[in-house]
């Protein structure tokens, strides 16, 4: 066993409960799609999540050879992983029959899901310092995080559904675009 599946073997766990949890919720809504408005605010965030859950996964295939087997290395990897378990179980409501409007969930949660996806997202860069110094060498590596973290904020801080739809779509952007360029 290598040091990254050593490591990677507890992160990869609570990854895989977060996707789990997230597409258990989106099963739970399709069932009871009879008795609820769907809509589509809480679907793309759960899309969202698990888009950046994979991405999450990738990068730290990327950085394998530099996750150290030790305890600092599995407590952080755990406190980021942790963040997305708890995002994730926060985008679907538990028990739907208190809420008949995934919309009005989702204007009400948005907030908690996407500051832990923007924390476990500042965890990550804050890995990839500790692990390889300066990563801010380009205008990609400065301004990608900014952006990203700007338009979560405006998310988290909108009030208009319509709005923060539009800011998870160019979020959902991001992700292959930055991954074919960059």
């Amino acid at each position: 066993m290598t040091s990254f599946e050593f490591a990677f073997s507890l992160f990869g766990l609570l990854l895989g409960l977060s996707l789990a949890s997230v597409l258990s919720g989106f099963a739970r809504v399709l069932r009871a799609r009879h008795k609820l408005r769907l809509g589509w605010a809480t679907p793309l965030l759960g899309l969202l999540l698990i888009i950046d859950l994979v991405t999450f996964w990738s990068n730290a295939w990327d950085m394998r050879d530099a996750i150290p087997p030790n305890f600092a290395a599995l407590l952080y990897g755990t406190a980021i992983a942790s963040v997305y378990f708890l995002s994730a179980s926060l985008v679907f409501p538990e028990e739907l029959d208190e809420w008949p409007d995934l919309d009005a969930y989702f204007m009400r949660h948005k907030g908690q899901v996407l500051i832990g996806v923007m924390a476990a997202n500042l965890l990550v860069l804050g890995a990839r310092v500790i692990l390889y110094g300066n990563i801010f060498t380009s205008w990609q590596s400065v301004a990608v995080p900014i952006v990203y973290t700007g338009i979560g904020i405006l998310i988290v801080r909108s009030r208009e559904k319509w709005f923060s739809l539009a800011l998870i779509a160019a979020l959902l952007a991001m992700y292959p675009v930055l991954r074919f360029l960059f």
